[in-house]
């Protein structure tokens, strides 16, 4: 056996034994059926992780469009350099089977575990995630009658994954970035590695703080409790962006950043100071 085979069989065998825990962790072992696909058909999907395959880039990970058995996917590879990512890695891969039932998820097909971090393999969309404003990469804003289905939707998403487990499973990274566009314009939410489950009979869990500046609730921030309301709160303004085809931090007049409740607190406060909200 090669040494690239030998380092392929140990990635193989220590990520798959702690898919396993997390799985068990997670999810009392219950799950859909995970299909593991080799390094070398995710090499081979990928054109070696070529960047004109890529569809996104955040940093801890990057999705890239591939091909496998004739059928175009989204494939999620993390970063190695990451290592913080390590136990996110899986618990995305372990949400993300449970929440594959659901049409506004994005639906795992699969995963590879002979890199050092574990890859995944999600169905392909079309339009892919939505950009930081709400709209798509391209620059394209959506109609408005897209910008609210995607919101119904969503929140669907959302009720299912707070509702439909024995324990109550919170996302902490709702943002536009982490929703899926397919050609049907039905949205899909992803990116679960920063979830956490609240146990039976508790109201919270108190973990550090986890999220995307702009969308993370100030109560979980000044007190580490994680609640539903962590999820309510980014989904509200995900709504914002939506509506406003502005990002959650963006510049101000003077070129300062500017969170956007703080602007739509403003506007809301001069409407009412000249009598347009009395009006409406």
């Amino acid at each position: 056996m090669s040494k690239n085979n030998k380092k392929k069989r140990r990635s193989d065998l220590k990520n798959g034994g702690i898919l396993l825990e997390e799985l068990i962790a997670s999810f009392d072992g219950k799950t859909n059926p995970i299909r593991c696909f080799s390094s070398d058909q995710i090499l081979k999907a990928t054109d070696n992780f070529s960047e004109s395959r890529i569809i996104s880039s955040w940093g801890y990970f990057i999705w890239y469009k591939g091909v496998i058995e004739e059928i175009p996917v989204s494939i999620k590879k993390w970063s190695s350099q990451n290592l913080s990512s390590f136990t996110e890695a899986y618990r995305d891969i372990s949400v993300s089977s449970q929440m594959s039932g659901h049409k506004n998820a994005l639906k795992l097909i699969g995963c590879c575990l002979e890199f050092d971090l574990p890859a995944l393999i999600c169905e392909y969309t079309e339009h892919g995630p939505l950009n930081r404003d709400g709209g798509l990469a391209s620059g394209e804003v959506l109609p408005w009658k897209v910008r609210l289905k995607i919101a119904k939707e969503i929140a669907s998403s959302v009720t299912y994954l707070h509702t439909a487990f024995p324990e109550t499973i919170i996302h902490r990274n709702i943002n536009p970035t982490n929703i899926f566009i397919d050609e049907n314009w039905t949205a899909k939410l992803s990116d679960f590695w920063f979830c956490v489950a609240i146990p039976e009979g508790e109201l919270y869990v108190e973990d550090d703080v986890k999220g995307v500046i702009g969308f993370v609730d100030p109560d979980y921030y000044w007190t580490m409790k994680v609640t539903e309301k962590v999820d309510i709160y980014s989904f509200g303004v995900v709504m914002l962006v939506l509506l406003s085809g502005r990002a959650a931090v963006f510049n101000g007049p003077d070129e300062a950043p500017m969170s956007l409740n703080d602007h739509v607190s403003e506007v809301m406060e001069k409407a009412v100071e000249s009598g347009l909200m009395e009006f409406l």
